[in-house]
């Protein structure tokens, strides 16, 4: 599964708050640098113009990977709830997870997915 535009919508502040209970010296970096808007530079080479990105991380930030893997984590940790986790394992890298395991199992992971992902 490849989430769809998945850096720039994982949610800023509910991010920042996981992340001050699973990490919390990356959580004092990430509220400081994360207080406004990330300035979006777009150039096409006689004009350039700003933009603000207000939510999420966007990808290429130094702190993007970690800001989103521990922004994400608390969905990791819930769907392992929906089902038998030594039947199906859940694998996330970025924006992309997969399941393998039990075909009844990925079943109730994927379902799961689609209503809480």
């Amino acid at each position: 599964v490849d989430a769809d535009n998945a850096f720039s919508t994982i949610g800023g502040e509910l991010a920042v708050r996981g992340i001050r209970g699973l990490c919390p010296p990356f959580h004092r970096f990430v509220s400081s640098a994360c207080r406004g808007p990330a300035m979006l530079v777009v150039c096409d080479g006689e004009t350039t113009e700003y933009m603000g990105s207000h939510e999420g991380c966007t990808q290429g930030d130094v702190a993007a990977m970690a800001f989103y893997a521990l922004g994400v984590k608390p969905l990791i940790t819930e769907l392992s709830s929906a089902f038998d986790t030594s039947a199906c394992k859940q694998i996330w890298y970025a924006d992309d997870s997969t399941a393998a395991g039990k075909l009844e199992e990925i079943k109730k992971w994927w379902d799961s997915l689609c209503i809480r992902g």
